[in-house]
């Protein structure tokens, strides 16, 4: 126990003295890494909006079948029964012929008069299916377009789907990417400082391999200087971050309200604390890299 407590004062108090004696490395490793870590925040937060934006209208994309005056009531019965267990399918409406009448009465009350000289009800039966995710629209309607015994047609907006499917893969992978890259930045910010730091303290490292110091003895400071940079860059990130939440929420809401912008209390809360995170980890693990090479003494 004892030897556990003076094994930790001495990881802390070297780490801390590396990073004092480095404070100008040490300084500019923090503000570059919580600049990082803002910019990927900001990303992150976008990224989210264009996916919400994408499904929002993915909802949007419905689609309608019109039934067969001679189809089979049980079989679109059925159809309809599997149609609602299908994965991306949020409601399945049946529109009967008086339902389809009634609806164009009360849309287009000036043109009543053309379905007073018609004997019949000209409209036809309809199930319209009502989606959250757009990427089904195409393979859904190409299966219902084989069913010929059942709907004489098949209406669907396809290119307004594919534009939105190429929108959200685009948004997806030009994220990932932004995301990746904001990272590797980070991670080689902190690396080369504290590779800086492990170049001044080579020949102390190489005097504690020589008399029998454990890696994880010799590494332990410098990682704790990566996890302080790393923690402190990402702490100042997520103060900015809702800082600049509680300043622009207000106006962004007020002139985006007729998009799905995340701006409630509880989405900055996680991405502040993924941020804070990220920085820990990302500085610990650049710290754990860097002073790997001199340990083969």
């Amino acid at each position: 126990m004892l030897a556990s407590f003076h094994t930790t004062r001495y990881l802390v108090g070297s780490a801390l003295t590396g990073l004092w004696r480095n404070r100008t490395m040490t300084g500019g490793a923090v503000v570059t890494t919580a600049i990082m870590l803002i910019t990927l925040a900001g990303f992150l937060a976008i990224n989210d909006t264009l996916n919400q934006m994408v499904t929002e209208l993915g909802r949007k994309s419905n689609l309608i079948a019109y039934i067969r005056d001679d189809a089979r009531p049980t079989h679109v019965t059925a159809l309809i029964k599997d149609l609602r267990s299908r994965p991306g399918v949020r409601e399945v409406r049946f529109v009967s012929k008086d339902d389809a009448l009634a609806i164009f009465e009360s849309r287009f009350v000036d043109q009543r008069d053309i379905l007073d000289v018609l004997q019949n009800n000209p409209l036809p039966a309809s199930v319209e299916l009502h989606l959250n995710d757009p990427a089904v629209v195409p393979g859904l309607a190409q299966e219902l377009q084989a069913m010929t015994s059942l709907f004489d047609d098949v209406v669907v907006p396809l290119d307004i789907v594919e534009e939105i499917i190429g929108i959200s893969n685009l948004a997806r992978v030009a994220g990932t990417a932004i995301i990746i890259s904001l990272t590797g930045v980070t991670l080689f910010v902190i690396v080369n400082t504290i590779r800086i730091a492990v170049f001044a303290r080579r020949q102390e490292i190489e005097i504690m391999k020589l008399v029998g110091a454990t890696d994880w003895f010799v590494r332990g400071p410098f990682v704790a200087e990566g996890a302080v940079i790393g923690t402190s860059g990402g702490g100042i990130a997520a103060i900015v971050l809702v800082a600049i939440y509680a300043q622009v929420t207000p106006a962004v809401t007020r002139i985006v309200s007729f998009l799905p912008v995340s701006t409630d209390a509880e989405f900055v809360r996680n991405l502040a604390v993924f941020t804070l995170l990220v920085g820990l980890v990302v500085g610990s693990l650049g710290s754990y890299f860097s002073v790997r090479r001199y340990l083969s003494v």
